[in-house]
């Protein structure tokens, strides 16, 4: 099983922070996503007729800070690791478009054929209104 989540994010008052995060499988989110939805997404953008992404963008990922939190039954041989790390996305599309995203990621990896993969991704952007015309790219 695969999950990957980016919760909207609100402001609230303070003594509210439970409220900051649209909730998973309840809410509204920019994306919250299984296995079947994501690969529907991938073949869709390889087809070269995805109207977001023709052309396509050019895209740089800084990632930074990564973090490990846990790992299950021990780090030497660890079949389960939860990981977090900070971003920042650069993205260029045509001749006048440029988005910049920063945020932080939570990773889950889970050992499979002898590989760590990523079993769930939680993406939480330090932004509440997106200013990018779409998100056709992963975090």
């Amino acid at each position: 099983m695969i999950r990957y989540w980016v919760p909207l994010r609100r402001n609230v008052k303070f003594g509210e922070l439970e409220r900051e995060f649209t909730r998973q499988g309840q809410d509204i989110n920019w994306f919250d996503e299984g296995k079947e939805t994501l690969t529907q997404r991938v073949n869709q953008i390889q087809t070269g007729v995805h109207w977001a992404e023709e052309p396509l963008s050019r895209l740089a990922h800084l990632v930074t800070n990564v973090e490990i939190i846990d790992a299950q039954p021990d780090a030497a041989s660890a079949d389960e690791v939860s990981i977090r790390c900070r971003f920042i996305i650069y993205r260029n599309r045509v001749a006048t478009e440029t988005d910049i995203l920063v945020g932080r990621r939570e990773d889950t990896l889970r050992r499979e054929d002898g590989q760590l993969r990523i079993s769930s991704r939680k993406v939480v952007l330090d932004q509440n209104v997106l200013l990018a015309k779409n998100l056709t790219f992963f975090f």
